[in-house]
Order: structure tokens, then C-alpha cells, then sequence
């Protein structure tokens, strides 16, 4: 299991660039301070720390939906990934925040994406005991993928089953509600 929020470190000067003044204002939830930076130079959406981390990741740790909606704006990457691979999905997953998760997937974030530990958004999902919602959220997604297996070889639901209370949440991604109709709009 990896747990990249036990490797991160405090930037000691975090208003010396337009970057890491970006990065901070994510990470300390200013979104007014981010709003102005951004407006001045867009590419700080961008900007990375040493560990990899997005301004869209700190946003999306922190569920704070506005600056999520701005840094997407300015052109920020769903696919953009830690120095342990894990994208903004996995850490919305991590910290339970649902509405984060799902304006993601609207901006096309994978679902199935893999960490450097083969870990997908909903293995992090589903290791976290609060994480319903997040769960539901990742599950009723049609391109999110429950079978997919991590480094232990395990699936989600198979964590689930015997780590928390989010097990039945699987019964609805069960394959044989996946039914193509044939219809044509």
C-alpha cells in the first residue's frame, strides 16, 4: 500500500514564483489568491511540487469545487500524475470528496487509472472507511472498471469485502447490469 501524503514537505519560501505561490494557495484552500494568480498567468495551472503534485490535486484533496472548476478552466491536466502515479481522481478518492470525483469524470479523468502500485481510484476509494459516496460515485460510472486488479492482485470489491461496510455497493456494478440497448437517439 502507498500513502504519498507521509512523503510530502513544506515548501519553506511558497510565495517565491507565480508556481509554488499557485501550489500553496491549493493546498491552503485560497481561492481568491489562486484566482488572481491564474488571471495573471494561466500556465501556473500546470506548475508541479517536488512530488509531483498538481495545483488540481491539492484542490481536489481539499474538495474545494470553485478552484477545481477554475484550474480546469485555464486548461489543468486530469491526467497529470504524482511522482508515485497517482492522478487528482485517486486523491479526491482518498479524502472522500465525491463532488470533486465527479467533476472529474465529467472533464474525462480515467476511472481505471493506475498508481505506480497498480492501485485504481476505486481501490483508494474503497480503503477508506468514509468513502461511500466516493464509492457510488466511481461505481455508477460507466467507464470505471471494478474487475481491474492491483499489485496484490486483489480487486476492489475483494478489499471490500474484507476491510469495510462498502461492500454492497458493488452489487450495483455487477456486470450484468451493464446493458446495451441498441437504441439509436
Amino acid at each position: 500500500w502507498e500513502d504519498p501524503d507521509e512523503l510530502i514537505e513544506e515548501d519553506k519560501d511558497p510565495k517565491a514564483t507565480f508556481e509554488r505561490h499557485a501550489l500553496w494557495a491549493a493546498g491552503e484552500n485560497k481561492l481568491d489568491v489562486f484566482a488572481a494568480i491564474v488571471s495573471q498567468k494561466p500556465a501556473v495551472v500546470h506548475a508541479i511540487d517536488r512530488d509531483g503534485y498538481t495545483v488540481l490535486h491539492k484542490a481536489c484533496y481539499n474538495n474545494n469545487l470553485p478552484m477545481i472548476r477554475l484550474a480546469l478552466q485555464y486548461g489543468a491536466d486530469v491526467h497529470a500524475r504524482t511522482n508515485m502515479g497517482w492522478t487528482a481522481l485517486h486523491s479526491a478518492c482518498k479524502w472522500n470528496n465525491a463532488g470533486a470525483a465527479a467533476l472529474l469524470l465529467q472533464f474525462g479523468a480515467d476511472a481505471n487509472a493506475r498508481s505506480d502500485g497498480d492501485q485504481t481510484p476505486l481501490h483508494i476509494a474503497v480503503s477508506v472507511s468514509s468513502c461511500r459516496e466516493t464509492l457510488a460515485t466511481l461505481l455508477m460510472n460507466e467507464t470505471c472498471d471494478p474487475e481491474r486488479r492491483n499489485n496484490s492482485n486483489e480487486t476492489a470489491e475483494q478489499i471490500a469485502k474484507r476491510s469495510g461496510p462498502s461492500f454492497p455497493l458493488f452489487a450495483m456494478a455487477h456486470t450484468a447490469y451493464r446493458v446495451e440497448t441498441g437504441m439509436i437517439d
